[in-house]
């Protein structure tokens, strides 16, 4: 799928988005998570993670132990 020039693909359990960026200021184009299906798990524990947050932290929501 292509959206203002850039392209959207689903991989197994990831949706991901072309976007150009500037590295060591070199442009380059990066595929970024835009969207998550699936189970996920941080430190063999299930998270939910977030498409994006203000800080580092905020990318993983841990679930409640029931």
């Amino acid at each position: 799928m292509r959206t203002k020039g850039q392209i959207i693909i689903f991989s197994t359990g990831v949706h991901l988005q072309s976007v150009e960026c500037a590295i060591d200021g070199k442009k380059q184009w990066r595929w970024v998570a835009i969207g998550f299906e699936d189970e996920n798990f941080l430190n063999g524990k299930a998270i939910n993670p977030v498409e994006y947050a203000e800080k580092q932290k905020n990318l993983v929501e841990k679930f409640q132990d029931e």
